[in-house]
């Protein structure tokens, strides 16, 4: 072996062919080395520009600039007569639970930033829950993933609605309840918010559907729902106000008083 590569190492010095043959076969093998550590290094990055694209989508659907990050203090979502609607709080989980039977969030926002209790919660890819508790500086999350968290959803495509809630079981999949008539729906067929919920705007994503079918001695039907959101691996997380909560609360509430008496 040692004569083997002594006898190449006098064929290469001695020969001009030989270097130059021997220059560039080592120049593309160093270059093989290094596309291939570049597609590894592309692979291992494709969760982050997955993440960055995500963040993109949102902000397109909006109309507005969202920062990736909690640095924005709000942003201000406006109707098509440029009337604001909804703010958006940015806020950063600083902790977070999704394998237990009921399951909460806490953000690293609070009254100071003008969060209250009941607001809604969200991802760029989907919802997260309400906020159950509020400090100065934080917040608590009552999470899609707890046995209290209910809000009406809908089938995006002909807007058959129904109430959502998790079974604690899975925390990938909820189920929407109390569907009266689906009519024919398809697995991937969006399901999204509705105008009935004050926490969050309509049309907002939930899921896809899996699956559905009527339950069993009741005549209403259920829907088994793929979540749009990741609870695993939740950072950053925008905290929404509807700004004419309060009016619309009050209006109804009285219209409920007087059709009581």
């Amino acid at each position: 072996m040692m004569l083997e590569l002594a006898a190449l190492y006098l064929i290469v010095t001695n020969n001009r062919y030989q270097q130059t043959f021997f220059v560039n076969s080592a120049n593309a093998v160093t270059g093989d080395v290094l596309n291939t550590y570049d597609n590894l290094t592309s692979y291992f990055y494709l969760r982050e520009v997955n993440d960055s694209l995500m963040q993109e989508n949102a902000q397109l659907k909006a109309r507005l600039f969202i920062a990736n990050d909690d640095s924005v203090s709000s942003i201000m979502v406006v109707d098509t007569a440029n009337q604001p609607l909804y703010s958006y709080v940015p806020a950063t989980v600083i902790n977070n639970t999704f394998a237990l039977p009921n399951n909460y969030l806490t953000i690293n926002k609070g009254s100071l930033n003008g969060i209250e209790k009941d607001m809604g919660v969200v991802t760029s890819s989907g919802i997260v829950g309400i906020v159950k508790e509020v400090s100065p500086r934080f917040s608590v999350v009552l999470s899609v993933l707890h046995g209290s968290f209910h809000t009406r959803v809908a089938v995006q495509r002909n807007n058959e609605q129904g109430r959502m809630v998790w079974d604690s079981k899975d925390p990938t999949m909820v189920k929407v309840v109390d569907v009266s008539e689906p009519g024919v729906l398809y697995p991937g067929d969006s399901i999204v918010t509705t105008s009935y919920s004050m926490a969050f705007p309509p049309g907002y994503p939930v899921g896809t559907l899996e699956s559905y079918g009527k339950t069993t001695g009741s005549n209403f039907y259920t829907l088994n729902v793929k979540l749009a959101t990741d609870f695993s691996s939740i950072q950053y997380v925008y905290v929404i106000d509807y700004l004419y909560k309060e009016e619309q609360g009050d209006l109804e509430s009285e219209n409920m008083t007087n059709a009581s008496n």
